[in-house]
């Protein structure tokens, strides 16, 4: 049952939904139906379909009207580069769960976001893929910058404090000595052409000691304008002088004569002897080449392991790669799956299960079921009786219920739970009691057991149970099931019994006469050959036995034996051409 929406120009509008069809039912509605931008307000979870993948985002179908907008930035909190891997992990036509960031009614554009953060369902790209993402880069960037600057203001306020108070005690030195300094330190006037350029008026009025230092990292604007300022000293003071080191008075005067040393000359020194490990050998053009050789080298070998069809995957990465180049194959996804039950990783196996089931596309249905075939069975072998009766109702629901009902008892026959299996073949006559393998499902599953009686019970309950068009089909299989594993002798007369009130059903015949030769003994292959050639068959099927009977003969018979069933069928050519010609 549907509704019908619409129906213009040719186009037929289609709604499955429960309210529609069953309005009067209280059913709660999981997702409200949005008929116009005015249903869709701020803040609110909203799912809808993926309908295409566009340079500027992803276009989000909220209905058959109204498409909202996913920028790529809030696609996944990943950083991808290329656009394409979108179309992969959001094919058109995917169920999704969005949250609506703003809503502009006048030009009825709708912003959504598929974050996390935003819908708390998982990502759509998946973590293993190894993407970068956007808020760890940044602060990552943002915590070793300011750390750095950190670093630096605390050694340079340590530098200058140190430079500072030299400056105070050698300024306290020159004031309590009473000779002019130039007497003192004849030599050190020498020094003045190499001071650093000041103003003309700092030059004229600076007096005392002037200590020489050097900054290890340039500081703000502010501070060296500060320090400029310090140093210009009232117009009344004697001139300082310049020295390279602390002053004494017990030193003699011509130990003083040390020339100002370069700074950064002295400093560059001193670091490269505290970081002599940050000196890199230069490599030579002919190093550089054979390097590059060899790293092309390793990248070709093992771009030539990843194409070889042979290679077994060794690691999760090998298998999503695979998973990646063919997304709609189950038996990749089986064996990513056995990967991680080998390594008693039962999680991680049902994660892969659930993905298979959500990434292999809808009309591939086979490879679908193989995958929930495979998620019964995990849950049979490791899980509880309950987790597995959830992963079965899902099952139902995806799948035809038949075809998953005849895999769970399968499942059970084959672990040994055998009342487990009992009770749902019980209830699969109830619920599928007009489907013939049904019957012969159980009848096998019966006679495995060895429940012979019980299966002669269960052949005539289908055949009430079966139209009589079936009959004869279900009476053969029944036959054929209990010569592989019932009583041969029971299969005969069913056999026979089916024969005799169907002498012309010549596909029963082969089947006879195939079970027998297998099982019965020449005697008895004869005699049913015997009685088949002389039935009143049209010549091409009576043709195709004799050629049969022959062909038997010439492998187990004699050349006598041989001669006879080729004198049996020139009497049949003969009374057939003689009938023709009356």
């Amino acid at each position: 049952r549907c509704y019908i929406l619409s129906n213009e120009n040719g186009k037929i509008q289609l709604s499955l939904r429960q309210s529609r069809l069953n309005p009067k039912s209280n059913s709660k509605v999981e997702d409200v139906e949005i008929t116009c931008i005015k249903d869709v307000k701020k803040g609110q979870l909203v799912r809808g379909y993926v309908k295409s993948i566009t340079p500027s985002g992803v276009f989000f179908g909220l209905s058959t009207s109204l498409l909202g907008r996913i920028l790529f930035q809030n696609v996944s909190p990943y950083f991808v580069q290329k656009h394409s891997l979108y179309e992969k992990y959001l094919p058109e036509g995917k169920l999704l769960t969005a949250k609506v960031l703003s809503v502009n009614g006048k030009e009825k554009h709708i912003e959504l976001s598929l974050l996390p953060e935003d819908t708390g369902m998982p990502s759509v790209l998946p973590e293993s893929l190894g993407l970068p993402r956007y808020d760890t880069e940044e602060e990552k960037t943002e915590a070793a910058d300011s750390e750095k600057r950190e670093e630096l203001k605390l050694k340079t306020k340590q530098r200058r404090g140190n430079s500072e108070s030299e400056q105070v005690i050698a300024f306290e030195i020159h004031r309590s000595c009473c000779l002019p300094p130039s007497i003192h330190f004849p030599l050190l006037q020498e020094a003045k052409p190499k001071k650093r350029k000041m103003n003309t008026t700092a030059d004229e009025y600076d007096s005392g000691i002037e200590v020489y230092y050097r900054e290890k990292e340039d500081g703000d604007q502010e501070e060296e304008a500060a320090k400029k300022k310090s140093k210009v000293m009232k117009p009344g003071e004697a001139p300082r002088l310049q020295v390279s080191m602390g002053f004494t008075w017990d030193e003699d005067v011509n130990a003083m004569d040390i020339p100002v040393l370069n700074q950064k000359e002295e400093s560059s020194e001193s670091e490269e002897e505290e970081d002599p490990q940050l000196k890199v050998k230069k490599q030579t053009k002919k190093e550089k080449e054979l390097e590059k050789q060899k790293k092309e080298k390793e990248l070709c070998k093992l771009e030539a392991a990843l194409m070889d069809p042979s290679r077994q995957p060794q690691s999760a990465d090998d298998f999503d790669r695979l998973v990646l180049s063919s997304p709609n194959s189950s038996i990749l996804w089986l064996q990513y799956m056995a990967f991680h039950l080998q390594a008693t990783e039962i999680e991680k196996a049902r994660a892969v299960a659930e993905r298979a089931l959500k990434t292999i596309c809808f009309r591939e249905e086979q490879e679908k079921l193989n995958v929930w075939v495979a998620l019964l069975n995990l849950e049979n072998m490791y899980g509880t009786e309950e987790t597995l009766m959830k992963v079965f109702e899902r099952a139902v629901q995806y799948n035809e219920p038949l075809k998953v009902f005849l895999h769970l008892c399968d499942i059970y026959a084959n672990s040994e739970k055998y009342k487990q299996a009992e009770e749902l073949y019980q209830t699969m006559l109830k619920r599928f009691r007009q489907e013939k393998s049904v019957w012969l499902k159980y009848a096998s599953f019966l006679l495995k057991q060895g429940q012979t009686e019980a299966t002669h019970r269960l052949l005539e309950r289908s055949l009430k149970a079966l139209p009589t068009k079936e009959h004869v089909d279900v009476i053969s299989r029944f036959a054929q099931l209990e010569f592989r594993f019932g009583d041969p002798e029971h299969a005969k007369a069913l056999f026979e019994s089916t024969l005799s009130s169907y002498p012309k059903r010549t596909d029963i015949w082969s089947i006879y006469m195939d079970i027998m030769i297998k099982h019965g003994s020449q005697k008895e292959v004869r005699d049913i050959f015997e009685r088949v050639i002389h039935l009143s068959l049209a010549p091409k099927k009576m043709k195709f036995f004799f050629k049969r009977y022959l062909d038997y003969e010439k492998k187990f018979g004699t050349t006598e034996s041989v001669l006879a069933v080729k004198r049996a069928a020139l009497e049949y050519v003969e009374t057939k051409s003689s009938l023709a010609d009356t």
